[in-house]
């Protein structure tokens, strides 16, 4: 392979490219400082330290706003599903790890009954997401900046600082935007709460000498953050101790609170300092006041230690990321090629030689293992059965091998359980499932090959070797099907392709990320006893476009919920006069689960359903259902 086409070298190339670019840019700004005056290094300097930070903030409340803007449809599509609302928020915070809360709190009895309803969703001290309702009487929201500004105005609203006792018991500010309906009336509020301590830490986070300050104002003139000593929270900043006595000090206030932006030069104590300061787009300013005193005469020579550094760091970086990724990547190509050719028939591919004791090493003593095993049937079928019954026993033994495939010994403890079962329409079929516990999370797949017969059999073995490999690495959900769509993709001259559901459930926090690859929607019967198909991304099958980018999701699973996964042999299951057992049947069957069932007798009392619909029809199509259980502690 030329090294241009090299995934390992182009990576590498763009690690490489992304890296310099960005240091090509820090020295060419580093090297015009560094030709001017002490003073004009001090003052420009401290520009770029507050233009970095004041674009940090407000990218981060535009993305604020910008995940606000792209969930307010999912609130308007499902109005009237109250615990979705929960969903929602939690989706929120979960999306933006900078958004520390997030509400969507409707007008006045907007539900009947309800005459305060504010689903919120907050990011709790153990780090994971926490719901609860604001609205009561004593946390009259109506009345709130936060809802009562873009309630009536209609627009979008980011709102002054305040503490927020009720919700997330910290100091924040909030951006809301209005959700209306048809008639252009707003009837609920959609928020995003950033924490004012997260903007501390941005602003105390800058490279500042010993006697640099900085702060951060609201419209009014209100201290809302920096490190002024003996000052508080919302204070007026013009009651600062030096702003009593220094007029500098006043009359940069004034030019912060006009949102004018600029530097001015400015006598703080004995010593005169460089005043750098401008707005952010919701009202608030910024300013950095520096020393003039500071020294920047070793200025010129760490710009000299940084170049050759980076310089040397970059060859160094390509070249390390270069033989890494290669060596890492080589072993999944190889197998990924002899996977292919086994697909087509050769059994006898030559597989890579692995010499490390790791993952890389199971996944090719399983490949070794399986291909053995296929190639001791089909050597024995040539031998001991008759040219009639060979075309039979051939598809005996890969039914045989193909159920031995898949794991049978299933658990039940006090955590979870699981339960499945695979019904082949011929003797082999394309249908396949699994799972595996790693730590405190159960990874597991289901899914459906295009086509029947062997064919089918052996992409659906291949697929479930690379989704057992693959889920030992580490590796996020939508990376792994990414992983086992390029196997499938790279040579894929039969064009078959797979259909899947992968997720893996943390046993500890109930977090479920999944990714649905083109399959059936799977079934949540939930704790509180209803049930509903689990809404997800669109994604195409894996092995019909290589590189594809795979849009993961996560939703919070409580503990007592049951997953139902299914092939289309189930909902697609037909009785004499053709009519489909469907998917509207299925959901009546998950609402009708007892909380005593278990994990397998969910599965018998469904097959038995379909059984019962299907009648004297012939199976006309592969079924496989498999069921997970997250039990109450």
């Amino acid at each position: 392979m030329k090294l241009s086409r090299s995934f390992s070298a182009r990576l590498s190339t763009t690690i490489l490219v992304i890296t310099s670019m960005l240091f090509i840019i820090s020295m060419l700004v580093v090297l015009l400082f560094s030709r001017k005056i002490i003073a004009e290094e001090a003052k420009k300097n401290a520009v770029e330290m507050l233009s970095s930070t004041s674009l940090n903030i407000v990218h981060t409340l535009d993305e604020a706003e910008s995940t606000v803007k792209n969930v307010a449809w999912l609130v308007e599509e499902r109005l009237e599903d109250t615990t979705y609302m929960y969903s929602i928020t939690s989706a929120v915070v979960a999306i933006n790890e900078e958004i520390v809360g997030s509400c969507i709190a409707f007008r006045p009895n907007y539900f009947e009954g309800k005459h305060y309803f504010a689903p919120y969703a907050y990011d709790s001290e153990n780090d994971s997401i926490q719901t609860k309702q604001l609205g009561n009487d004593q946390c009259n929201y109506f009345k709130m900046e936060w809802f009562a500004v873009p309630f009536l105005t209609k627009k979008p609203h980011w709102s002054n600082p305040y503490f927020d006792k009720d919700g997330g018991q910290i100091m924040m500010t909030t951006y809301s935007y209005p959700i209306m309906n048809d008639k252009k009336e707003v009837i609920a509020v959609l928020t995003a709460d950033i924490s004012i301590e997260w903007l501390t830490h941005q602003l105390c986070a800058l490279n500042l000498n010993d006697n640099s300050k900085i702060l951060l104002i609201g419209d009014k003139g209100q201290y809302i953050s920096g490190n002024l000593p003996g000052i508080g929270f919302q204070e007026d900043i013009v009651k600062y101790e030096e702003a009593k006595k220094n007029p500098d000090f006043i009359k940069l206030i004034k030019k912060m609170t006009s949102l004018e932006k600029g530097t001015m030069t400015m006598r703080t104590g004995h010593y005169y300092s460089f005043a750098v300061y401008g707005p952010l787009y919701n009202g608030w300013s910024t300013a950095i006041i520096t020393p003039t005193k500071n020294t920047f005469a070793k200025l010129n020579f760490m710009q000299f230690v940084i170049a050759i550094v980076s310089i040397l760091g970059l060859l160094l970086l390509f070249l390390s990321c270069l033989r890494i990724i290669k060596t890492l990547t080589r072993p999944v190509t190889e197998f990924s090629k002899a996977a292919l050719v086994m697909a087509q028939g050769n059994f006898q591919a030559q597989l890579p030689q692995i010499e490390t004791e790791d993952e890389i090493k199971d996944l090719h003593d399983s490949f070794e293992q399986m291909q053995q095993s296929i190639i001791h049937y089909i050597q024995e079928l040539k031998t001991t059965t008759a040219t009639k019954e060979r075309f039979e026993s051939e598809l005996n033994i890969a039914r045989n091998i193909q159920l031995s495939m898949v794991p049978t010994d299933f658990p039940d403890n006090e955590r979870y359980s699981v339960h499945a079962l695979l019904q082949p329409a011929r003797e082999v079929g394309g249908d396949l499932y699994d799972f595996q516990e790693k730590g405190d999370d159960v990874f597991f797949v289901i899914g459906d090959v295009s086509g029947k017969g062997v064919p089918a059999a052996l992409v659906m073995a291949i697929t479930r070797a690379a989704f057992r490999f693959l889920s030992g690495l580490g590796l996020t959900i939508d990376k792994m099907v990414e992983k086992i769509n390029n196997t499938l993709s790279s040579r894929n001259e039969s064009n078959m392709f797979v259909t899947l559901f992968v997720g893996k459930i943390n046993l500890t926090t109930g977090e479920m990320y999944y990714c649905n690859a083109g399959h059936n929607p799977i079934v949540i019967h939930h704790a509180d006893g209803h049930a509903e198909y689990l809404h997800a991304k669109s994604n195409i099958a894996v092995g019909v476009l290589e590189n594809f980018i795979f849009e993961p999701e996560v939703i919070h699973l409580e503990k007592g919920s049951r997953l139902i996964l299914y092939t289309d042999g189930v909902t697609e299951a037909e009785d004499v006069t053709e009519a489909q057992f469907g998917e509207p049947r299925l959901l009546d069957f998950a609402v009708k689960i007892d909380e005593k069932d278990s994990s397998k007798d969910i599965i018998d009392h469904l097959i038995t359903d379909v059984k019962e619909f299907t009648g004297e029809a012939t199976q006309n199509d592969d079924i496989t259902i498999l069921t997970i259980s997250y039990k109450k502690d």
